[in-house]
């Protein structure tokens, strides 16, 4: 029914003058894999569109209206449709949105593909908080769709608001989703050097337990009081009369879990490309001012050449989450911080509300693996999150015009645990190797074929050798 209906709306309802603002692309994809599942750099970053099982056929259909911006009002929307057949079965609307616009300001609702942080979104391993892993998430969202600009441009603020909601996968069920972002940027959009900070703020918070056992977490507070210390963080609770059924966590902490990241970059634009270093500061819960969690996080170089070339990009990202707040970093030291919960444990992606996931997948990094897609099996918890990574991607231009893009990692885990001092790598750690590579070629205007070939290697992941084809034809 859903197929149908998408069908009708595309050529049923076709204009009778070719409108260049309407959009439709339809892809297919193969997979295949020796171990039964796909590598990680297969099924990764793809916004759930790929499923853990290989040889499965993926089928997309999409069909957007896109924005004329030279138009202070606008409007646009977008449906793209997913459906797996083979070992694995599914059909959901990976996206369905609708958006209005005035000038830079946008207010838009639905399920809608979006990146969170400051780096490379092209050619990242995948950002800390909100990297495009996960299938979006519903919402309704106020914000500008880019940094607005004062001074003559020398300021830029990028800033959004959102509320959404989250699946019943979890431990939680019928919770909720809050989110803000807020950006800065010194330099012109064209300066030499630019400088930019900000944080995106993560929160899921009411709802009830799966499992009821008649104690006090079956149910969490979800009212607009709640929303209220959600929102700001506050822990006056004589500020606005709390929920009754508030515990002792809610009103001694912070309503929901909190997590997300306090980013930071340097551009440096030359005539012939473009250099961003930039730093994802990982935080959960009310520690972030302690700098006890400063040495976590991801930090990442990317390098691109404006001429097609061999090789345009180059991008080198070093992930690191094994800290977990139970170490004094080299800036507390610095400036005599010393964190009152020095002895807890940050355990990153995890909490008693669920892990940070949706619809069975990381909705952060997806080098932090989720239990369920790993060889120790589990379900939608991170066990094994003291992670430390290394990550290269590389993509270019090969004879005959075909573009490839190359990932490469190699990563170590280890479980949470009490530690004073650095945790070394010989420690606990076990190793993870994944690699992958895609190959795209445009045969005309109409049409475009791709094919990747990927593989694990190590202890947290099953070894695997996989392959994927593709084609994607846009209607005229």
């Amino acid at each position: 029914m859903l197929t149908l209906l998408i069908f009708s709306s595309l050529f049923l309802h076709k204009p009778l003058v070719k409108d260049s603002t309407f959009k439709t692309q339809v892809e297919i994809r193969g997979s295949f894999a020796a171990s039964g599942n796909l590598p990680l750099w297969q099924r990764s970053l793809q916004y759930g569109q790929m499923p853990l099982q290989a040889n499965t056929v993926v089928g997309i259909i999409k069909h957007e209206k896109t924005d004329n911006l030279k138009n202070n009002l606008g409007w646009k929307y977008g449906i793209e449709a997913t459906a797996w057949g083979g070992k694995a079965n599914d059909l959901m609307l990976t996206q369905a949105y609708v958006s209005g616009r005035f000038k830079k300001w946008e207010l838009w609702a639905g399920r809608r593909k979006e990146v969170y942080g400051i780096g490379d979104t092209s050619n990242t391993s995948g950002f800390y908080a909100w990297s495009g892993n996960a299938i979006p998430t519903p919402k309704i969202q106020f914000g500008t769709r880019d940094y607005i600009n004062f001074f003559n441009d020398w300021i830029g603020v990028h800033m959004t608001y959102s509320h959404g909601w989250l699946d019943n996968q979890g431990s939680v069920i019928n919770s909720y989703l809050h989110q803000k972002t807020l950006y800065g940027r010194i330099g012109k959009p064209n300066s030499l050097f630019s400088l930019f900070g900000g944080l995106n703020h993560n929160a899921t918070w009411g709802g009830e337990s799966k499992v009821k056992t008649g104690g006090i977490f079956d149910t969490y507070p979800g009212g607009l009081n709640t929303y209220f210390y959600v929102v700001t963080l506050l822990k006056d609770r004589n500020v606005v009369k709390i929920d009754t059924n508030s515990t002792w966590d809610d009103t001694n902490g912070f309503y929901g879990n909190h997590l997300g990241s306090f980013d930071m970059a340097i551009k440096y634009q030359p005539q012939w490309g473009e250099v961003l270093l930039y730093k994802q500061t990982a935080y959960e819960t009310g520690r972030a001012l302690s700098l006890a969690q400063f040495n976590d996080g991801l930090v990442g170089l990317s390098v691109k050449l404006k001429k097609h070339r061999l090789i345009n990009a180059i991008t080198v990202e070093y992930l690191y989450t094994a800290n977990q707040g139970n170490f004094i970093s080299g800036f507390a030291q610095l400036f005599k911080i010393r964190d009152p919960h020095l002895v807890e444990i940050e355990n990153y992606y995890n909490n008693t509300r669920g892990g940070w996931q949706y619809m069975g997948k990381g909705i952060g990094s997806p080098l932090i693996i989720i239990d369920r897609e790993s060889s120790q099996g589990g379900g939608n918890y991170f066990t094994l999150n003291a992670v430390k990574s290394y990550y290269a991607g590389i993509k270019g231009v090969l004879p005959g015009d075909v573009n490839y893009h190359l990932r490469f990692s190699q990563s170590y885990y280890a479980a949470p645990r009490n530690h004073l001092k650095p945790r070394l790598q010989a420690d606990d750690f076990i190793p993870q190797l994944a690699w992958g590579i895609n190959l795209e070629k445009t045969i005309s205007s109409s049409f475009t074929a791709h094919a990747n070939i990927a593989g694990d290697q190590g202890e947290r992941s099953p070894n695997t050798l996989g392959g994927l084809v593709g084609i994607k034809y846009r209607l005229p």
